[in-house]
């Protein structure tokens, strides 16, 4: 065992507390009689450090209890957590006890003291206490006390003693270390991520093992966008094997492995989130990459739904990303349900998705009101999503002279962008440009980035998926202009070991590419075979596309109809799919509207003309407006023809 636990443990009764497995505890502030600042931050922390090992007690995080000091209208900056004001935290949190910490000198020894407070009553139920000689002796006392208030709490012997390191290896002997790394969590939860790393890169200068620390410094790192230094620290933590604790190495692995294998990050967030079903930041992180990375959005329902619980102190981010996901489902009660908890906790983001989940029943009049009450976009990429929401918005109702404006490039917010966006919205605009059939290839707006090589390859930030997943589209959006010769050069030029399976992005469209190469080489029976091998909920919207088409190429008009109606009938998943860096968005939106013509013309052939006039009135009520494109108004009066002779016909008969 990694630490001891006596077996007088074993004679202890069963606690006074009704604490059950996974229950919550809050951790009170220090008490702190020595005069030795060193200790107030630092200690609280390792006492968190130590619990948390625990997959049987959950501890509170520090910023739900700042959230919930807030709500008592109190300023969680000058409010000690103590008797009264941690037993009401615990009451609203729904924890079943409070732990006071104290530490004091007595006698030339250091003694800590941990009272379990029941918070319905503010008594202390029992307390637990060990002392030593000197700072050394204060991390060994605090494993000590840590492991029996696991067993006091009901957690069995056995597993205490299986899966506890001692907190000089899991957080650090080095107690000013220790207070930096404290003072970096305490800045991150008010906001200041500047002054957080700071103090991290301080707490790891004090102890460069400092494992924790920097994986806390990756994190930060990843999310500003530095990556190289991002996988240095992580790097950094799993060299120190021996320091992390088991949730942790299993954290620092599923965020280095996301920069190399989206696949392998997937099963190991997966893995974390069914270990750890409490730890929100896994159940977050989860849910996002089950849709982001595995475009499975039932997977990524389920974790963000054990993710918006009253413990979270985030479940307001949750509760938008439900909303996404239940936009993406067709689910779109509930998601306008769950954006409105978001709003009502406080987040604010730009609420496209939120727009998204009217626009996909087409009531496009709430848009701008939905809009109105989100926050305006700041970054690249915020303004990146708004572009391709606001494209793609406008093209669903039909709003042609605007659309048509955005694609000759008379937007001038493109310029907004860096370079790396403005090549996906360039991309994605001129797949747009295809799928309408506005022109030939040579009437698209230039994509200046075309014969760039360095954008073949990772970028400074190593982004290999993201480089390759633009090309792959631009080879779809070259194969189905019937430019072969561009679309083959492009796929030469993606590394093949990225389409092997780490990301499943890349092999599912490296799959869409080569079954629209065997329909464009005749071959309807083997694309049509590759094509329904994806089908397993979490396709791409345009596999039912090329299938639709591959079907129709073989002579299965009836199955064809069918994936045109999948297609009409998945409106919201257009919107909602977050894969391929969204590429796709504006291109499975226009899909969603020329399926009904697809649908009409399908049932045409089929001698099912009720429906295709139905279908056809549908898209006609939909979609025809001024300067709705030239190739569409063709298929639409080319289908009328064929309709009204063949009523003649049948008069005749």
């Amino acid at each position: 065992a990694l630490i001891a636990v006596p077996i007088v443990m074993f004679l202890r009764p069963d606690p006074a507390i009704a604490f059950a497995n996974r229950d919550w505890v809050v951790v009170g502030s220090l008490h702190n009689l020595t005069g030795e600042t060193v200790f107030d931050d630092a200690l609280e922390s390792a006492l968190r450090i130590g619990l948390e090992q625990s997959r049987y007690v959950n501890v509170m995080p520090d910023l739900k209890v700042r959230d919930t000091v807030t709500r008592m209208q109190r300023d969680p900056d000058k409010t000690e957590i103590d008797r009264a004001v941690g037993s009401e935290v615990a009451i609203r949190d729904g924890a079943k006890a409070l732990i006071l910490p104290t530490i004091a000198e007595i006698g030339g020894r250091v003694r800590i003291t941990a009272e379990v407070i029941d918070p319905q009553t503010q008594t202390t139920v029992y307390s637990e206490t060990a002392d030593g000689i000197g700072k050394e002796s204060i991390l060994p006392s605090l494993d000590t006390i840590n492991s029996r208030l696991r067993v006091r709490l009901g957690e069995a012997l056995a597993t205490v003693s299986k899966e506890s390191m001692p907190l000089e290896k899991v957080a650090t002997s080095n107690l000013d270390a220790l207070k930096a790394y404290s003072m970096a969590v305490e800045a991150d939860n008010t906001g200041d991520t500047t002054q957080a790393r700071v103090l991290l890169a301080n707490a790891i200068s004090l102890d460069p093992g400092f494992a924790r620390a920097h994986i806390q410094l990756a994190d930060s790192l990843t999310l500003q966008g530095k990556v190289r230094e991002a996988k240095e620290h992580l790097l950094a933590a799993i060299g120190q094997s021996s320091r992390l604790a088991t949730r942790d190495r299993f954290m620092a692995e599923a965020m280095l492995a996301g920069f190399s294998s989206q696949k392998t990050a997937l099963q190991k967030w997966r893995a974390i989130s069914n270990s750890y079903p409490d730890f929100f930041p896994a159940q977050g992180s989860y849910g996002f990459y089950a849709w982001t990375y595995g475009n499975n959005f039932q997977e990524a329902i389920a974790a963000t739904k054990r993710n918006v619980v009253a413990q979270n102190v985030n479940r307001g981010t949750g509760y938008y990303l439900l909303g996404a996901l239940f936009t993406g489902t067709e689910n779109y009660a509930e998601a306008r349900v769950a954006f409105e908890q978001a709003q009502r906790l406080g987040i604010r983001y730009q609420n496209m998705y939120y727009a998204a989940s009217y626009a996909a029943e087409r009531e496009f009049g709430q848009i701008a009101k939905v809009l109105a009450n989100g926050r305006s976009s700041v970054s690249s990429i915020d303004k990146l999503t708004t572009q391709l929401f606001e494209l793609s918005f406008l093209l669903d109702e039909g709003q042609w002279k605007q659309v048509r404006e955005i694609l000759a490039n008379l937007n001038p917010a493109r310029t907004e962008l860096d370079s790396g966006h403005q090549q996906v919205l360039r991309a994605a605009q001129n797949g747009l440009t295809t799928a309408l059939r506005l022109g030939n290839r040579e009437d698209m707006s230039p994509d200046p980035y075309a014969g760039s090589e360095s954008t073949l390859a990772p970028d400074n930030d190593e982004d290999a998926f993201s480089a390759s997943a633009n090309q792959l589209f631009r080879a779809f959006v070259a194969m189905r202009s019937s430019d072969l010769p561009t679309a083959t050069a492009l796929l030469n030029k993606v590394d093949s070991k990225l389409l092997a399976g780490d990301f499943p992005d890349l092999r599912k469209m490296h799959d869409i590419l080569r079954a629209q190469e065997m329909l464009a080489s005749g071959d309807a029976k083997s694309a049509i075979a590759l094509l329904n091998s994806q089908v397993d909920q979490s396709e791409f919207n345009v596999a039912h596309l090329v299938l639709m088409e591959a079907l129709a190429k073989a002579g299965d008009i009836a199955g064809a109809r069918l994936e045109a109606r999948w297609l009409t009938s998945h409106r919201g998943r257009a919107y909602a799919q977050n894969s391929m860096n969204m590429l796709f968005m504006p291109f499975d939106v226009a899909q969603t509207n020329l399926a009904l013509l697809y649908d009409a013309e399908f049932s045409a052939e089929l001698n099912d003309p009720a429906t295709a006039r139905r279908m056809l009135a549908e898209f006609e009520k939909r979609w025809i407006r001024d300067e709705c494109p030239d190739s569409i108004l063709v298929r639409v009066n080319e289908l009328k023809r064929v309709l009204d002779r063949n009523s003649a016909e049948h008069s005749v008969r």
